[in-house]
């Protein structure tokens, strides 16, 4: 047979009570025998092998409970007058894991049922003595005060009333200021109080389709004309533009909202108020009075800034240098480039923008490319065909014109001063449309500031980009130049133009 050390593992442990009462015919006085049987479930473990067997042990006594008025139990012919019983279960740390047929209440002979430990004798004001339990006294007492609810102080009632009120005001005032904005925002636009209706929005939108499909046209053998035939046959191109469709009829309709937006009065109008600086800023592009008023002065301020028209060559105080008659110095073309790209954000000759690396998207470069031509393609100054030569004149035309009212002398030798320098500009610039600007591979380059001064030395590069982009940057600083040729032809026509 095989023998192990055996550990007890867990004990659960039943009893039952009953507790009968008699009376005494002769003799008010009750007394009472508690009968308790009980019996004991124990799991042993062995520590060797795990196997678990179980033992159970039964006990069972009686006890005499008597009302004592003196020092010997009552003897009298009692008869049996109620009984009263109960049942436990405890588990392995005495804690009671269900109980039944218990009651609390007082026997008629002053004692009381429960559960767990040996009764004991207290006395009762109403009824004298009673038996409790020593172990569980402190739950008679709680379970007596069960339905009694904890009393609130004046100072606690009135503080919790001020919060609720609190909280309600929060909510009323709310929603009133939700309700009042949602109305505002209706009544601005009566389209967007449409657009807030399901029905009517669904039902605009089925109008919008119909009108536009082609119902005659078969969808399974031309579907973008069935999709889109009731549109191309209602819409053109407009003459001011080179295609039309429905991306630019929506963008129209944003800008028709936008300015019924931006012409509306300012509600919001403290110093500091974005509101009321937009608002003020669209209404002095569009006050044509205003703008007649002022001419071309503001122009000819941004001009002169720049380093003005008329420029001679003039000996100052032992210096040389290109001057502005009846103007300060001219700044030199590092000023001047500062002056139109980081603060008027014009491109003049090259663009300086600021892009996701093409080969590393982690990081953000400064980027490097051709600019400066005014009209939208390079074959505009060098074609030859009917169409070129026309758009070239009326181009010509325009800027004489614009010289004239901006106060430069000699406008017409000014002008094909102008259409000169852009010819040579639109010969060193790659066309858009040839094969090597869609291969952003054979453009690129990533180079130092280093390399870069002295692949153009016409522009002092570090200075020029520590004025736009507010640092101090390091000669070893890498950056992109998607046009290295064409940056180092422009610095030599730069440096071989006239400054006038």
């Amino acid at each position: 047979m095989h023998t192990c050390s055996e550990v007890q593992s867990s004990s659960f442990l039943r009893i039952d009570m009953t507790i009968t009462t008699y009376r005494c015919p002769s003799n008010p006085e009750r007394t009472g025998i508690s009968r308790t049987r009980g019996t004991r479930l124990n799991k042993w473990r062995c520590s060797e092998t795990g196997d678990e067997r179980r033992s159970k042990e039964q006990f069972k006594n009686k006890k005499d409970l008597k009302r004592e008025s003196d020092d010997h139990a009552l003897s009298c012919p009692a008869t049996m007058e109620k009984t009263y019983s109960l049942t436990a279960h405890y588990d392995e740390f005495q804690e009671v894991k269900y109980g039944g047929r218990y009651s609390s209440d007082i026997l008629s002979n002053g004692m009381t049922l429960h559960l767990g430990g040996s009764l004991d004798r207290h006395v009762s004001r109403d009824r004298g003595s009673s038996w409790t339990s020593s172990k569980h006294r402190n739950r008679d007492l709680s379970s007596s005060s069960k339905d009694s609810l904890p009393r609130w102080s004046r100072r606690e009632i009135c503080l919790l009333s001020a919060l609720v009120f609190a909280a309600g005001m929060c909510v009323i005032l709310g929603s009133m200021l939700a309700l009042k904005y949602i109305s505002l925002d209706a009544q601005q636009d009566p389209q967007c109080r449409q657009d807030c209706q399901k029905k009517r929005s669904l039902l605009r939108a089925a109008r919008f389709v119909q009108a536009n499909i082609d119902p005659t046209i078969q969808p399974c053998e031309d579907f973008y004309s069935f999709a889109c035939g009731g549109w191309l046959r209602r819409h053109g191109i407009p003459e001011d533009k080179l295609s039309y469709g429905i991306i630019t009829a929506i963008g129209e309709h944003n800008e028709e909202k936008l300015q019924r937006l931006l012409l509306e009065p300012i509600r919001r109008p403290g110093p500091e108020s974005a509101e009321r600086k937009v608002k003020e800023f669209y209404r002095s592009c569009v006050n044509i009075e205003e703008i007649d008023k002022l001419g071309s002065e503001p122009m000819v301020e941004v001009i002169d800034s720049c380093g003005g028209w008329d420029q001679v060559w003039v000996h100052s105080g032992g210096t040389a240098g290109w001057m502005t008659e009846g103007a300060p110095q001219r700044p030199d073309i590092n000023e001047m480039l500062y002056r139109t790209q980081g603060v008027y954000s014009t491109a003049v000759f090259f663009s300086l923008t600021v892009n996701v690396d093409d080969k590393n998207s982690s990081r953000n470069a400064i980027r490097v490319d051709q600019e400066g031509l005014t009209l939208p393609e390079r074959s505009l100054y060098l074609g030859q065909d009917e169409d070129s030569v026309k758009i070239l004149a009326a181009y010509k035309a325009l800027m004489e014109r614009l010289l004239s009212m901006l106060g430069a002398h000699n406008a017409t030798q000014k002008s094909k001063e102008i259409m000169l320098l852009e010819t040579r500009l639109a010969n060193i610039t790659i066309s858009d449309y040839d094969d090597q600007r869609k291969d952003i591979s054979t453009m690129y380059n990533r180079i130092t500031l280093r390399q870069l001064q002295k692949i153009a030395p016409s522009f002092h590069w570090k200075r020029l980009l520590d004025q736009i982009f507010h640092d101090n940057f390091s000669e070893d600083e890498e950056i992109v130049v998607l046009a290295t040729d064409y940056i180092q032809k422009v610095s030599e026509i730069v440096n071989t133009t006239s400054k006038r």
